[in-house]
C-alpha cells in the first residue's frame, strides 16, 4: 500500500511539474499588445518574447544531461523549477532589460525540466513508460491551453496589468516546487534502485537515437506550421479573427484527448499508432490545403488528433531509447535539441512558400510531403526502441556487476 501511494505522489509531483513548463511562454502571445503598448517595443521584439524560449528548448536541452550527471535527476528538477519559478515572477517587474533576460532563464528552466521528464518517467515507472508519458504530454499541453486562455481573464480581473497577469504564473510553479521537494525526498528509499550509466554509449553516434531524434524533430514541425499559420490559411479565406481563433483552439483540444489516449494503445509496439496518428495529420493537411472550406471543423480536429498523438508517441520513444535511465537524458538532450531546431524551420519555410506562391495550397501541400517523410522517421524511431531496450536489459546486468558503472541517477 505505501508503495502504491509513494507511485502516486510520484506521479502527481512529476504532472503538477509538466503542466508547470509551458504556461511561461503560453501566457504572453494573449497579453502582447498590452505589453508593447506599455513598453514601446516593436512588433519582432514583441515577437521574441515567445520564440527565445522555444529555441531555448532545444537549445539548452542537453544541458539537462549534464546537471543529471552532477546532481542527479530529482535535484536537477527541483533547480529547473527553482528557476523557473523566479524567473516567472520577476521578469515583468523592471524594465525591458530584466524581461529579456528572465525570459531567456525561464527558458532554459523549461529546456532542462522538459529533458528531464522521459528520464524521470522511465526510472520511475518502466512498466508504463508509455501510459505515464501520455499523462504528462497532456499536463504539458493542458498547461499550454491553461497559460494561453487564462492570461487576459486575469489581466482584466487584476484591474488591466500585465504585469501581474504574467508573474502570477509562479505562482503554481512555486506548488510544483514545494509538491517536488516534499515528494522526492520521501519516496527516495522507495525508490527502485538508481542504474548506472552504460559507459562509453552517446546518442550522437548510436543510429536509434538518431532515427527518434529526426522523428522527433519532424513531428514538431507539423505541429509547429499548422500552428503558426492554420488561422492565417483561414482568415485569408474571408474568415474573421475569431472565426479562424476558433479553429485553432478547436486543433488544441483535440490535441489533449490524442496525447493522453495515443500511448496507452501503442504499449507493444509504438509504430501503427505512428502511422495512423501521422496519416490523420497528413490527410487533413493536405485538406486544409486543396479543400479548406469542405468542414474545416473536421480538419483542424483531426489535424490535433494526429500531431498530439505523435507528440506524446515521440515522448515515448525518447523515454526509452537510450540503454538505462540514467542515459535517457543524453537521449533526450539531443533529439530536444535537434528536433526543436529542426521544427523552428516549419513556420517560417510555410511563410516562405506563401509569400513565393501568394497562396497556402502549395506551403500545406508541402507539408503533406514532408508528412511521408516523417512516417518513414516514426516507423525507424519505433522499431530501434525494442533492440534498445533488450540492449539495456544486458547493460544494466552488466552496471549491477559493477562492469561499466560510473555515474548514478539521483
Amino acid at each position: 500500500m505505501r508503495s502504491r501511494w509513494s507511485a502516486a505522489a510520484w506521479l502527481a509531483a512529476v504532472l503538477l511539474a509538466a503542466v508547470n513548463l509551458r504556461p511561461a511562454i503560453a501566457s504572453v502571445p494573449p497579453i502582447v499588445d498590452a505589453v508593447r503598448a506599455s513598453l514601446g517595443l516593436s512588433g519582432s521584439a514583441a515577437g521574441v518574447l515567445t520564440s527565445v524560449p522555444v529555441v531555448c528548448m532545444g537549445l539548452f536541452a542537453p544541458a539537462a544531461a549534464w546537471a543529471a550527471v552532477r546532481w542527479g535527476t530529482g535535484r536537477t528538477m527541483a533547480l529547473a523549477l527553482a528557476l523557473l519559478t523566479v524567473a516567472t515572477a520577476v521578469r515583468p517587474l523592471l524594465g525591458v532589460g530584466l524581461l529579456y533576460v528572465a525570459t531567456v532563464l525561464a527558458g532554459v528552466a523549461i529546456a532542462v525540466g522538459g529533458a528531464l521528464m522521459p528520464a524521470l518517467v522511465r526510472a520511475r515507472f518502466p512498466e508504463r513508460v508509455g501510459p505515464v508519458t501520455g499523462l504528462y504530454t497532456t499536463a504539458l499541453i493542458s498547461g499550454a491551453l491553461i497559460g494561453a486562455g487564462g492570461t487576459e481573464p486575469l489581466r482584466t480581473a487584476l484591474g488591466g496589468s500585465w504585469r501581474v497577469a504574467l508573474a502570477i504564473w509562479a505562482v503554481p510553479a512555486a506548488l510544483a516546487l514545494v509538491v517536488w521537494l516534499v515528494v522526492r525526498p520521501a519516496s527516495a528509499s522507495r525508490q527502485p534502485a538508481a542504474t548506472a550509466r552504460v559507459a562509453g554509449w552517446s546518442p550522437w553516434r548510436d543510429r536509434g537515437a538518431w532515427m527518434v531524434t529526426l522523428y522527433m524533430g519532424s513531428q514538431s514541425l507539423l505541429y509547429y506550421a499548422p500552428l503558426a499559420w492554420l488561422a492565417a490559411r483561414y482568415t485569408e479565406l474571408g474568415w474573421s479573427a475569431a472565426e479562424a481563433g476558433g479553429l485553432l483552439a478547436l486543433f488544441s483540444a483535440t490535441q489533449v484527448v490524442a496525447a493522453l489516449v495515443a500511448p496507452a494503445l501503442a504499449r507493444r509496439d509504438p509504430r501503427p499508432a505512428i502511422v495512423v496518428g501521422l496519416l490523420l495529420a497528413i490527410v487533413s493537411l493536405g485538406l486544409i490545403g486543396v479543400a479548406p472550406l469542405a468542414a474545416p471543423a473536421v480538419w483542424a480536429g483531426v489535424l490535433g488528433v494526429g500531431v498530439g498523438a505523435n507528440f506524446s508517441l515521440a515522448l515515448t520513444v525518447v523515454g526509452q531509447i537510450a540503454p538505462t535511465p540514467a542515459d535517457t537524458p543524453r537521449a533526450s538532450g539531443m533529439a530536444f535539441f535537434v528536433g526543436y531546431l529542426l521544427a523552428a524551420v516549419g513556420p517560417v519555410a510555410v511563410g516562405f512558400l506563401h509569400d513565393l506562391t501568394g497562396d497556402f495550397r502549395v506551403p500545406y501541400l508541402a507539408l503533406v510531403v514532408f508528412g511521408l517523410v516523417t512516417i518513414v522517421f516514426g516507423v525507424l524511431a519505433g522499431s530501434s526502441v525494442p533492440d534498445r531496450r533488450a540492449d539495456g536489459d544486458a547493460g544494466e546486468r552488466r552496471a549491477e556487476a559493477g562492469g561499466d558503472a560510473h555515474s548514478r541517477v539521483g
